[in-house]
């Protein structure tokens, strides 16, 4: 790997990353860890024929489908600009929290396709290992999808398709879908136009009845079609009115008043081993100027362990004076430094004045610097301690967990906050501390965060690179800013006792302006045609929403695939639960799940396969009626025509070891965990999402349905917040469960929330 020159120190930062999905050559800059952390990959373009985009923007995920056609000239392809030689770069820059599902690249004597199978599979797999013909890894970036594309011909167009998902942000009251197509410098053949190139459907679905608003100014569009719920438009191809950059879709949601919906599908049909309906329930805040925000009182927990030294530290700190700002005169706040030692700011609460600001902003300068090793749980308790001394009245208690490390009590940190949340608040205490995690590199349990946030009914983000620190955690603070309504009960009348409910998330988080409250859930015979749902404002006062129930009865192709809209966060929070409970039947749930959707999990693979043309049609074949296992047979056998490309490495959780070594630059290498494909030899990392959202099923589902059954009965079903009753309930399952204390997170909770809404 080759060393940045000189000449190339002020290199623009557009050939550091690409800009569009296509064929790359790369050439790989060894890291002079004095200036910087990680490795970077100068990626030089191939000339783009087609770049086409069909975006499914479903409630807050966006479904895409990205086909592309390019050709690699022999002289790049030779040249020093490409390490790998007869070998090219497929790269796809993405959000972070973005899950590539399938690639496939077409050329006339050679094809590839992609799979998803057990972890354990793959240590079977027999056949020629393909890739580069040299030691040079794959480029790896956390913002970065990449896979090696072998002995691509000269000359010849490349036909290559990806599928993703990835959340929509939300930022001022509207969710956010943006696509990478911007061509980079030498990428447009001579004579060739923009619009002659990029293509772009985009099909936006609500689960409201009117029609959904679209806003695009990046480039003019063309509706072609609108109805009840749905809007489809397209890039306008007559026009010349818009220029090389990134496609910006922007769907406003922010409204005079808190605004719900729901809607469900039938049953699925065929054989399948899940009969329920599925349906989605959606808050949408309103506009900030409609409503009164929560007093807060705000404690913020930083990680000053030596692993943050540099950037990390830098843009933690960032994002602790935009939390200092974001405070009003009718808020507390304190702040906790902490290794494996503690400072704080004060011994109690302090009133965010102007003067005890500018004070913290002080103190931080002098405190929050890099040193010593990890401690989480003492600060958190210690915080949940001052927070319930001298409670503000009527504010949202709020703890922002800020870490980079793994810690080696993580269960027992979730266990306590378990406790936390099911006895009664503290006299004084509206409502219990919300607990809002962020994660800082590879090192941390991402896994162990997210859990923590679900836990403590907060939000939960992550940065992987150096220069996402203070952005990504400033988002969330916004995101968390502004509580509108807290303690969300969603009431399900006449589920009986045969009825088995599910949702994640799961307790149900608080509503903020910066964020949407989005519940997915199955139910045996489907809701009801209306159902209601309770909260509490910042006044005190109950708000109360009957919400009808749309039925989508899935005869538009257009409709909701509220199966696979939250499958991702779905398998994160069973993937969290099973390292909370470690419970391996839970694990192999996670596997079923993610062999079913074909979605990458931290116990199974996106594998890469050269198949042999005359084998293509049949590998398809074998794909769609035996899904993934089907094709790791082929693999796994040595069929001829099917090589093993490469598979990405599941997920760890965590790295202890190297919290309490304090390694520095835990960011820099930690590879794509977007599932990037490094043919010659895997990449060990990460694939990780932050949702919000979880899934219980298996050894998790059943007692969470056995707790709803009885207590359904009765009075119907309503999911809601911590009641009088959560101690007792706790209690008495805790004793059932004996040691087995972590499963409280997913069957306690579901129990005290039925019974809390029962007494509401």
């Amino acid at each position: 790997m080759a060393h940045r020159p000189p000449e190339m120190a002020a290199m623009d930062s557009s050939v550091l990353k690409p800009s569009c999905p296509g064929l790359y050559a790369t050439t790989i800059l060894k890291a002079d860890y004095q200036l910087r952390d990680h490795d970077e990959t100068i990626y030089t373009p191939a000339e783009c024929n087609s770049l086409e985009f069909n975006v499914e923007c479903h409630l807050s995920t966006a479904f895409v489908t990205c086909k592309t056609q390019w050709m690699v000239p022999s002289k790049l392809l030779k040249s020093s600009a490409n390490q790998g030689k007869n070998s090219c770069t497929f790269a796809l820059p993405m959000d972070q929290k973005g899950v590539v599902t399938s690639i496939s690249a077409k050329m006339k004597k050679m094809h590839i396709q992609s799979c998803v199978v057990p972890v354990a599979d793959t240590g079977k797999f027999s056949g020629k290992r393909f890739g580069r013909n040299g030691p040079e890894p794959c480029p790896v970036h956390p913002e970065v999808f990449a896979i090696a594309i072998p002995n691509v011909p000269a000359n010849e167009i490349v036909d290559i398709e990806v599928t993703y998902f990835q959340p929509l942000k939300f930022e001022d009251g509207a969710y956010i879908f943006e696509a990478p197509t911007t061509l980079p410098k030498g990428a447009l053949p001579q004579g060739a136009q923009l619009k002659d190139i990029v293509h772009i459907m985009t099909t936006v679905r609500g689960a409201r009845p009117e029609p959904v608003m679209v806003e695009c100014k990046s480039h003019p569009v063309t509706l072609v079609q609108a109805g009840p719920g749905v809007t489809q438009v397209m890039i306008d191809p007559r026009s010349n009115k818009w220029g090389n950059g990134n496609y910006l879709m922007r769907m406003p949601v922010w409204s005079p008043s808190i605004t719900a919906a729901a809607v469900q599908q039938p049953s699925p049909k065929g054989p399948t081993a899940d009969t329920r309906a599925p349906f989605i329930i959606s808050i949408s805040p309103p506009d900030p100027k409609s409503c009164a925000p929560f007093a807060r009182s705000v404690f913020f927990i930083v990680d000053r362990s030596g692993s943050m030294t540099g950037k990390p530290m830098a843009g933690a700190n960032q994002a602790l004076l935009a939390g200092l700002s974001s405070l009003g005169p009718q808020d507390t706040f304190n702040i906790c430094a902490f290794d494996n030692l503690q400072e704080y700011l004060s011994e109690d609460m302090v009133p965010a004045s102007p003067a005890n600001i500018n004070a913290a902003k002080g103190w931080i300068e002098g405190h929050c610097t890099a040193r010593g090793t990890t401690d989480i749980l003492t600060p958190l308790r210690a915080a949940v301690a001052i927070l319930s001394k001298r409670p503000l009245p009527g504010a949202v208690p709020l703890i922002y967990v800020v870490t980079d490390g793994a810690v080696d009590n993580e269960r027992e940190i979730c266990r306590y906050m378990q406790e936390v949340m099911s006895a009664p608040p503290p006299e004084g205490l509206m409502t219990h501390p919300r607990v809002c995690t962020f994660g800082i590199g590879r090192y941390c349990n991402h896994y162990f965060l997210k859990m923590l946030s679900q836990i403590g009914k907060g939000l939960s983000d992550a940065a992987y690179t150096d220069e996402r620190v203070g952005s990504q955690m400033i988002a969330l603070i916004n995101a968390s800013r502004t509580p509108v309504l807290t303690d969300v009960m969603l009431g399900i009348p006449g589920a009986g006792e045969s009825s088995k409910v599910e949702v994640y998330p799961f307790p149900v988080p608080d509503l903020y302006i910066g964020a949407p409250v989005m519940v997915a859930g199955k139910i045996q015979g489907g809701l009801p045609p209306a159902m209601s749902i309770k909260g509490r404002l910042a006044s005190g006062e109950e708000w109360e929403s009957t919400v009808p129930v749309a039925p989508d009865l899935q005869n538009n192709v257009l409709n909701i695939p509220l199966d696979k809209v939250f499958i991702k966060e779905r398998i994160d929070m069973l993937t969290a639960n099973a390292w909370l409970t470690n419970n391996k039947s839970a694990e192999a749930d996670v596997t079923a799940l993610s062999l079913q959707y074909g979605v990458p999990c931290p116990h199974t693979k996106l594998c890469a396969f050269e198949v042999d043309p005359k084998k293509s049609a049949e590998v398809e074949a074998a794909k769609k009626k035996g899904g993934a296992m089907k094709i790791a047979k082929y693999a796994v056998g040595g069929a001829a025509g099917v090589m093993v490309l490469g598979a990405l490495a599941g997920a760890d959780f965590g790295n202890v070891g190297a919290s309490l070594a304090n390694a520095a630059g835990g960011i820099g290498d930690l590879g794509s965990v977007l599932g990037s494909i490094n043919l010659p030899a895997g990449i060990a990392i990460p694939d990780i999402d932050l949702g919000v959202c979880g899934d219980m099923c298996g050894e998790i589902c059943e007692p969470v349905a056995g707790c709803l059954g009885p207590i359904l009965e009765p009075c119907g079903g309503c999911i809601g917040s911590v009641g009088d009753v959560a101690g007792d309930a706790v209690g008495a399952i805790s004793n059932v469960a004996g040691d087995a204390v972590g499963a409280i997170g997913s069957v306690a909770e579901g129990a005290i929330e039925v019974v809390s809404g029962i007494l509401e």
